[in-house]
């Protein structure tokens, strides 16, 4: 049947849930997005899939992986008809194998953000004693009634494995900055070719506070004025301990479906945001970065990275008690 019209991202978003059985093995990640041609972005939307490596078919055969193929055959509703069956590209990029998101604390030099700072604001480093690894201060805000700093569970509890957060690290007693309050609880599995696996929504956990310990700020951004849903095509900010400075990006989309290494483990997310690569790198260390529109209101929280882009999660702040 002749198509009536463009594909669109927004016709291909709806069909992503149900593609997740692709994520296993070699298939770390796929959302709706460009297809690329000799590395440049085309206007012909495709199903965009993040494998650790290309391989042959007769390596894919080898390594028990699944072949991607060149189309997939998905209900797309057409101009003043009911769906129809389209094929729709598929767009296949090399991501590189897995790699833990966190930043070991010896550092070669001295950087701003690995200053102790009271009131801290959001970009310092923060680091949970009883691991040498470091994440982001993301932001401090009034949550439900009570003053709440936001990071990555993965950097500041590891599901409850650590309570007590330091800023900029544990080197001085001096640098204690505040306890863990809850997170949410970040479903992990050893390996990643679990299947049918639980699939994660966030990467959250928070420390009740005060302003006098923890500022409302973000470095370099301002202090947010609340929270908004993100979009695709959203232009957001963020500021990373590692970085350490403002970065710049937009976001993809809203329903990328990818599985990570995390806490040493390998975690399914669904629905998360997936952000633009082009000229944005966050470094090892930037996980739990707060992303901020252009109104100063907080969209999402940097969780994990790979050579084309970011992933981040959504804050569910009715699930912070």
């Amino acid at each position: 049947m002749q198509l009536t019209k463009q594909i669109e991202q927004t016709d291909i978003e709806p069909h992503m849930s149900a593609l997740r059985g692709w994520l296993r093995g070699n298939i770390v990640g796929m959302y709706a997005g460009p297809k690329r041609k000799n590395g440049h972005k085309t206007d012909q939307c495709s199903v965009v899939f993040h494998v650790q490596h290309k391989k042959s078919a007769d390596r894919i055969a080898l390594d028990g992986d699944e072949a991607i193929p060149p189309f997939l055959e998905l209900p797309i509703a057409q101009n003043g008809g009911k769906p129809v069956m389209v094929k729709v590209p598929t767009d296949v990029q090399e991501v590189g194998p897995f790699r833990d998101d966190a930043e070991p604390v010896a550092k070669p030099e001295p950087m701003a953000s690995w200053d102790r700072i009271r009131p801290a604001p959001g970009g310092q480093q923060v680091q949970p004693q009883g691991i040498n690894m470091a994440g982001t201060l993301g932001a401090s805000f009034n949550i439900n009634g009570q003053y709440r700093m936001l990071s990555n569970n993965h950097v500041l509890s590891y599901n409850g494995q650590y309570t007590r957060i330091y800023q900029p690290d544990v080197s001085q007693q001096q640098n204690y900055l505040c306890d863990v309050s809850g997170f949410i609880n970040l479903i992990t599995y050893p390996n990643s070719n679990q299947f049918n696996p639980i699939y994660n929504t966030t990467d959250l956990a928070w420390c009740n506070t005060t302003p006098l310990v923890c500022s409302p700020a973000i470095n370099g951004i301002g202090t947010p004025v609340g929270f908004a849903a993100p979009a695709a095509n959203m232009q957001v900010s963020c500021y990373g301990a590692t970085t350490d400075e403002v970065m710049h990006t937009s976001i993809v989309s809203v329903h990328y479906q990818g599985v990570m290494r995390i806490m040493g483990q390998y975690a399914w997310f669904q629905d998360a945001i997936w952000l633009n690569g082009d000229n944005f790198a966050p470094l090892p260390g930037d996980s739990g970065s707060i992303l901020v529109n252009n109104q100063l209101q907080m969209v999402g929280i940097l969780t994990a990275t790979n050579v084309f882009g970011a992933m981040a999660c959504l804050i569910p702040t009715q699930l912070i008690h």
